[in-house]
């Protein structure tokens, strides 16, 4: 494309006979015009004439090459008539890793498998397609739409918001800190962890056995030499067991849900963040600034976040010695954190080591989340992979 449209051989005019032509064009991926063209470039022009009136550079820009540029005509016959999508639409890099902030971003996993940049897949196989909907046939973390499911979801979040405080996560942090609740393999906890039900999650209604094989065999799949990441996936949601009374039977608001720190002010990203004007730290002048008690680019292993099982679950692996890489314990860590990795929020509190990190967060988040499917996994099969992994990277029997 870039080659065929340099020559620039389709047509001779003026600046303003494009303008009048771009009328002709309708933009299919603009969920927000019914006008003429011509008429969105005046009002970004002239909108910016009112405030920039000595910068007549600007205006002209904004007539011609603001959202509603000319280079649109590329759509009619006498320029080619290019597809829409070769034409409008958000633009992002090629060449590089397509970022999930990409509109629709779940589309470009077809891509992915034929890229010669990516790393991931071996020759032959496919890589991992998200799905469009969930178990129940809904969009992913969707916290809006109308159900029994979401209502729950919604209460669960409203006690999580107003209980998580920086003096209940310092008392609970204190107490699992001690891992005297119960001395077991990583195996054992595996199959323990089916007696749990995750109320903070509108998308899983399976075992959590399945899920844990279902994310942690996807990326064997399509990142077949990283072993310490099948078994970061494999592990990442056994801290849930203390939901279970041999471990504390803690609330579910305690246990699950989105993360986020608590000391400094509440991010608006959080989910249901409405509720977070019920906690006590929210109305505290020393928590409630952006900072709060934290300093910028502290380290997030310096930030205290809300208690739940990621942050039990470091403790397991990293007071019991295991030699799992520091990213996969970071994906322990802050896989729930969806305000940093998902929303971009909070980065101001990392530092170097946290940002490198969170790129292998990234990798991980999608299989994670859109691994939640009703594809199930011979467990007995996979098993004796696993195990050998477990070998690898922990003690035989860990202190939980």
């Amino acid at each position: 494309m870039r080659a065929e449209y340099g020559k620039l051989d389709k047509k001779v005019m003026s600046i303003w006979e494009c303008c009048e032509l771009l009328n002709e064009v309708v933009d299919e991926s603009d969920p927000d015009l019914d006008e003429p063209q011509i008429q969105h470039l005046l009002q970004s022009a002239e909108a910016i004439r009112k405030d920039y009136p000595n910068d007549d550079w600007l205006h002209l820009t904004a007539l011609i090459h603001g959202k509603f540029d000319l280079g649109k005509v590329r759509n009619l016959p006498q320029f080619g008539g290019l597809p829409q999508w070769a034409v409008v639409g958000d633009t992002f890099p090629l060449g590089c890793a397509f970022d999930e902030s990409n509109v629709h971003h779940k589309t470009e996993a077809f891509n992915m498998s034929n890229s010669s940049i990516s790393n991931i897949a071996t020759e032959g196989d496919e890589a991992f397609l998200a799905p469009e909907m969930n178990a129940f046939g809904r969009q992913f973390r969707d916290y809006d739409v109308e159900s029994e499911r979401q209502k729950s979801v919604e209460e669960f979040y409203r006690l999580q918001h107003i209980n998580q405080t920086v003096d209940f996560v310092t008392k609970m942090r204190a107490e699992y800190g001690k891992l005297d609740k119960k001395v077991m393999s990583i195996w054992e906890c595996c199959e323990l962890l089916n007696e749990v039900v995750d109320e903070s999650d509108p998308d899983l209604d399976e075992p959590q056995i399945q899920h844990l094989l279902q994310s942690a065999e996807a990326i064997r799949k399509d990142y077949p030499n990283e072993d310490w990441l099948h078994l970061t996936a494999l592990i990442h949601d056994l801290g849930k067991v203390i939901t279970l009374p041999q471990f504390g039977g803690l609330p579910q608001w305690a246990v699950v849900g989105d993360t986020f720190p608590v000391g400094c002010a509440f991010d608006e990203s959080n989910v249901h963040h409405k509720y977070f004007m019920e906690n006590q730290d929210f109305h505290n002048k020393n928590y409630n600034t952006k900072n709060g008690i934290y300093s910028q680019g502290c380290g997030l292993n310096n930030v205290m976040m809300s208690w739940g099982h990621d942050d039990y679950m470091y403790m397991v692996v990293k007071e019991n010695g295991s030699t799992l890489p520091s990213a996969g314990q970071f994906i322990i860590r802050y896989h729930s954190f969806y305000p940093l990795h998902t929303a971009g929020e909070y980065t101001h509190l990392m530092n170097e080591e946290d940002k490198e990190n969170l790129k292998w967060l990234h990798v991980f988040n999608k299989y994670d989340l859109y691994s939640k499917s009703k594809v199930h996994i011979d467990v007995e099969k996979v098993k004796p992979y696993y195990m050998s992994l477990i070998k690898k990277y922990f003690p035989e029997n860990l202190r939980w």
